[in-house]
């Protein structure tokens, strides 16, 4: 079995990329997928553990792009983490996190709680910062009881302390990932809150943007979801992927291979479509 969709310490998870490595190894997984945040920096580490342990490490990132009903995000497979334009576009909007952070603790601020931004930049420990570190800052200064608190009371949309991320055109991130030689995928579609005719067309506009393929196998959708993005993806001709969106204790209810609960089930036969669609050199 393989997972197709992890984060390390890099992004948003709570493993750094040799931990997440040796997790698989132990799960007995054949190959991962690292699709951090807006970054590559975990790759290189992961492949080299990945190539000690004996598990394929596939090089990805995960971006999240604008759209009119919220973020779309888009998991780039087989790309060339060296690629000039890619490393350039991926900090830019890794210092867009970083500003994103520092508003988000400043309104924290006006409620009364007092972090830091300092605070949050060091429990990342990378570019790459989310909401999820802010969340565990505010767990550790016991302002919260969990990080699913942290983001229910102040940093899911419609919260206090939410900020909204300054994002790329879905066009522009599907040519970037393409261009650095991989392959654009549409990650967890049922997050997008469409269904039906609309999430067709949806979907038909991303794949007339470049998209080679859907997330089916998540952690988040039902059997009844898989089967009917199973079906679009078949009609559009599309690639099917799959992983947990495994992020360690920052999502304690999702596990590194088998989602929640043991609800996803990705196949080697998954990662060899990708290969082929690929034009990344192996």
């Amino acid at each position: 079995m393989i997972d197709l969709h992890t984060h390390s310490t890099a992004s948003d998870g709570t493993l750094t990329p040799e931990a997440l490595v040796e997790l698989a190894a132990k799960k007995k997984l054949t190959a991962i997928a690292l699709t951090d945040h807006d970054t590559v920096a975990g790759v290189p580490r992961a492949v080299e553990a990945g190539r000690k342990a004996g598990v394929e490490v596939v090089p990805g990132v995960e971006v999240s792009v604008d759209s009119e009903r919220g973020a779309v995000h888009l998991l780039g497979y087989f790309v060339r983490p060296d690629d000039p334009s890619l490393q350039a576009k991926l900090a830019q909007w890794c210092q867009a996190r970083q500003q994103r952070a520092r508003r988000i603790v400043e309104r924290l601020e006006e409620l009364g709680i007092g972090i830091s931004y300092a605070q949050v930049a060091e429990l990342a420990g990378s570019e790459s910062i989310g909401r999820p570190h802010v969340a565990r800052v505010l767990l550790g200064a016991k302002a919260v009881r969990s990080v699913e608190e942290a983001f229910e009371r102040y940093l899911r949309r419609g919260r206090p302390a939410y900020v909204p991320r300054e994002m790329p055109e879905a066009a522009e991130a599907i040519a970037l990932i393409r261009s650095a030689g991989g392959v654009a995928v549409l990650a967890h579609p049922a997050t997008l809150a469409l269904k039906g005719t609309d999430l067709e067309a949806r979907v038909k506009e991303l794949h007339a943007l470049g998209l080679d393929g859907l997330e089916v196998h998540w952690s988040g959708h039902s059997m009844r979801q898989r089967r009917d993005l199973l079906a679009l993806a078949k009609k559009l001709s599309l690639l099917v992927t799959g992983g947990s969106d495994f992020h360690g204790d920052n999502k304690p209810g999702i596990q590194l291979g088998s989602g929640r609960r043991g609800n996803v089930r990705v196949a080697e036969s998954v990662l060899e479509a990708l290969r082929r669609r690929c034009t990344l050199s192996i």
